[in-house]
């Protein structure tokens, strides 16, 4: 996202020096030049400049910036435009603050792409004009169109209508999985567990009984983190998930006050009390609670899909005999059971309503929405394709890790992602990491959020409050600080400070959806 650099084609380059060579006059329709005379070629049009504003962070090779490298220029060649890319701060908060800063100067983009958490922030700016409205743009771009999910186009929607383009993530609805020591299993002679009472069973053995076999009480049963969302499958072994909306009774609900979230929260509360449950989670972080993975001092626990190749890898790595599995997440009193669902989507691409060549992004976004496109930036092209950036083994392709990190800024350009699971390249990462069915099994057990529409106007106003309220109060109640029935109190002044009017809005939003 940085300064800009003129670019010309060859194409042009040639012309305009055939063009600086011919002599006389271009002959008229119908007649035929003169001996000695050439007629000149149709000027040929510079392609429209784009204005990208795109988060920065990542370093380029000797001699390359954002602007001039290979995956640019293949950009700007195939979709024909001149990308003038600024590159900008690393991370979410300081990008949207500079980003405000250049929409108040008036040193606006065409283009830019922000993470999902900033979904107000796109709200506001519609409501300000600020941003273009696409509907009557995206249907001459089929591919862009068809590269999502046709209900993620609500969370875009500011009174009706679409003001940026959803972007998928890299492992589609993929979220978590429960993982678990398969040897510390066998070593202990346990099955592997199936209902919630079978996980408690499965923990206190791994806690108690010496799983490591270092003679030391080191190792945790069941371990989590600040995030109740990070460890969802207690919640969703309840049928609910910390701040999702469901479907229940046929009526859309908010998670949050549900009479089976105060189950939720007694059963989990139980499990801190018999220190179950690592009770250092309210202090930790996601850095930590990985670490307890990757020193093999936990042997179950809801990791990420990419699980495999991060802390399990280094698990494996700090103990050669430690097999991880992947289990199913546990089942309820009630036979419910299930994991966080994967959003629909990631960011939003975004076009400014100043933007001079809105359709000229369009285009570059519809070309990007094409797999064999959109593959050029994980595999590489011509030179820096094959035997470069991958090799091919068994009629697999295997990604150069060196070059790959190397040249990981031209993911950044993949503005876009592709609906369908690009399995090509999860497998090139690592065929031993399983990551396709890691992130298949995910999807098959998320417990989907109903609410994929925009921030209601009571969410904007009332939320974040209101998720402060929620985090406090269930942290306590677990911990012990608050009895279990101050899920009642919560509920009321839930209610009270703006979950009410919400919860109206998104009934609103629910019955319109699709209209």
């Amino acid at each position: 996202m940085k300064k800009t650099l003129a670019w010309c084609t060859a194409s042009a380059l040639v012309l305009s020096l055939a063009a600086g060579c011919s002599s006389g006059n271009p002959a008229t329709e119908g007649e035929t030049p003169a001996a000695g005379e050439q007629s000149q070629p149709p000027k040929e049009e510079k392609p429209p400049v784009v204005k990208v504003f795109m988060m920065g962070g990542l370093k380029f090779p000797d001699g390359e910036t954002i602007n001039d490298n290979p995956w640019t220029k293949l950009l700007e060649k195939e979709t024909k435009i001149d990308l003038e890319i600024e590159y900008g701060p690393a991370t979410p908060e300081d990008f949207i603050s500079k980003l405000n800063l250049k929409f108040a100067s008036g040193d606006i983009p065409d283009f830019f792409v922000i993470p999902d958490s900033s979904q107000a922030w796109l709200m506001d700016n519609a409501k300000q004009g600020a941003l273009m409205a696409l509907d009557d743009k995206i249907g001459n771009y089929p591919n862009l169109k068809n590269n999502v999910f046709p209900e993620a186009w609500e969370a875009a929607k500011y009174n009706g209508k679409i003001y940026a383009i959803p972007v998928l993530n890299d492992g589609n609805r993929g979220t978590n999985n429960i993982y678990i020591r398969k040897d510390w299993l066998e070593k202990l002679k346990l099955e592997v567990p199936k209902t919630l009472d079978d996980f408690v069973k499965v923990a206190k053995a791994f806690r108690d009984s010496d799983p490591d076999g270092n003679g030391k009480p080191d190792t945790y049963g069941m371990i989590a983190y600040d995030s109740m969302r990070g460890w969802s499958s207690l919640f969703g072994a309840f049928g609910v998930i910390p701040d999702y909306w469901i479907v229940k009774d046929g009526k859309i609900v908010q998670s949050d006050i549900q009479p089976e979230m105060k189950e939720a929260l007694a059963y989990i509360r139980k499990l801190h009390q018999d220190k179950v449950l690592d009770n250092e989670w309210p202090l930790t972080k996601v850095k930590a609670y990985n670490e307890k993975v990757s020193n093999n001092k936990a042997g179950l626990y809801e990791g990420s899909w990419a699980a495999t190749r991060s802390e399990i890898l280094t698990s494996k790595q700090n103990d050669p005999n430690a097999q991880w599995i992947v289990i199913e997440p546990p089942v309820g009193p009630n036979g419910k059971q299930g994991v966080a669902g994967g959003p629909l989507y990631k960011s939003f691409a975004v076009v400014t309503s100043a933007s001079k060549n809105p359709d000229a992004v369009l285009r570059m976004l519809d070309w990007l929405a094409i797999q064999e496109n959109l593959d050029k930036f994980v595999f590489g092209f011509d030179q820096y394709g094959e035997n470069f950036m991958y090799t091919k083994k068994d009629g697999k392709l295997q990604l150069n890790f060196e070059n790959h990190n190397k040249y990981g800024y031209r993911q950044q350009l993949m503005f876009m992602q592709p609906k369908e699971l690009n399995t090509k390249k999860m497998e090139s990462l690592g065929a031993e990491f399983n990551l396709v069915e890691n992130i298949n099994f995910s999807v098959k057990y998320g417990i989907a959020n109903a609410f994929t529409g925009a921030p209601t106007p009571s969410m904007i106003e009332n939320l974040s409050a209101l998720r402060k309220l929620r985090d406090e109060t269930f942290t306590k109640i677990i911990i012990g600080e608050l009895p279990i029935d101050a899920f009642d109190k919560f509920v009321s002044d839930y209610n009270a400070k703006g979950g009410e009017k919400i919860q109206k809005e998104v009934e609103q939003w629910y019955t319109g959806k699709g209209k």
